[in-house]
């Protein structure tokens, strides 16, 4: 079983496995007749095996770093601090002045006899972008996977049908009726639209719609989008005398877009959600302050330094006085 997640969890295995889809892809993209691929258990297993293997990786890994965000250690030991990218000494500041300073930060303190320990984070979220991301491509995936099979699971799905002036069409148990088709123009005499007016007819139900070149409709489960006309017919006489639609099964098109938007915003929070993390250790003898951040980390440190070095001007001015 140790072996397995061991594989799942593999960056190499991940690789090798979105090599094999890449080439699957490209046989069902650029060989005639190849489309057929995106419906084969393969293409359908190689999937699921990339989904698999993303949902091993984050959940290994979600659970210690949530354990470690959101229950940080704060007392403290002066080895672990010095241990930090980041720790220097400190005087004449107190706990009221780096709180103001160091504002949106979330603070922790506690007292061990007379030592007190403070801790402050920011930022948190940013560590978990990368499994948000993670969270978005299993959606993607599992759109991907429900669009194959339920679109090569209909046989009108991925086909074209022309249907002439006042003709129709039986369409997956209704029937697409074409009505009438026209061009728009601009005053310069520019192409402004194409527009189709067709009746859905569902038994006793009817409904009219206009299908344009951005502005496709969807019924029954599936998409139907403008295809093709008659120009001949329009340039001669301003009709068309037949208009053609591609019919398709976007039934997992509304995960795809989700999962994109949400692999999306977990990226932009990895890459631009910095999480700084800020310990002090208060004592008679001596403030020592450490800090660390998985990014920025040299601004982030440039600041702590520019207050260090406004304490220590605060005091030595004092001393002249």
């Amino acid at each position: 079983m140790n072996l397995v997640i061991k594989l799942l969890t593999s960056a190499k295995f991940a690789v090798a496995i979105i090599a094999v889809i890449i080439l699957l892809s490209a046989v069902g993209t650029f060989y005639p007749g190849g489309d057929v691929v995106f419906g084969s258990w393969l293409f359908l297993f190689f999937v699921g095996l990339f989904a698999l293997s993303t949902a091993f990786c984050s959940l290994t890994r979600v659970v210690p770093l949530w354990r470690d965000v959101m229950h940080p250690p704060i007392e403290i030991s002066d080895q672990f601090l010095q241990k930090l990218p980041y720790h220097a000494s400190i005087s004449g500041v107190t706990v009221s002045q780096i709180k103001v300073h160091w504002k949106g930060y979330k603070w922790y303190e506690t007292r061990s006899s007379e030592t007190t320990f403070s801790f402050a984070q920011k930022g948190r979220i940013g560590r978990f972008g990368p499994h948000i991301a993670h969270f978005g491509v299993l959606m993607l995936l599992l759109g991907v996977a429900v669009g194959t099979a339920y679109g090569y699971a209909n046989p009108y799905s991925n086909t074209i049908t022309v249907i002439p002036q006042g003709g129709s069409q039986q369409v997956d148990g209704f029937v697409l009726q074409l009505n009438g088709f026209n061009v728009s123009y601009y005053d310069s005499g520019a192409v402004r639209d194409y527009r189709a007016t067709v009746t859905l007819i569902d038994g006793s139900q009817a409904q009219t719609r206009d299908i344009t070149v951005n502005g496709p409709i969807t019924y029954g489960g599936l998409t139907f989008y403008l295809y093709g006309y008659d120009s001949n017919g329009v340039i001669e006489s301003g009709e068309a005398s037949w208009v053609a639609f591609q019919i398709k099964n976007d039934a997992g098109l509304p995960l795809v877009w989700t999962g994109s938007v949400v692999a999306l915003a977990g990226i932009m929070i990895a890459l631009y959600v910095p999480h700084k993390r800020i310990w002090i250790i208060w004592s008679n003898e001596h403030i020592l302050v450490g800090a660390i951040s998985n990014k920025s980390s040299a601004r982030f440190f440039r600041d702590i330094d520019k207050f260090r070095a406004q304490a220590l001007d605060h005091v030595a001015r004092s001393k002249e006085i």
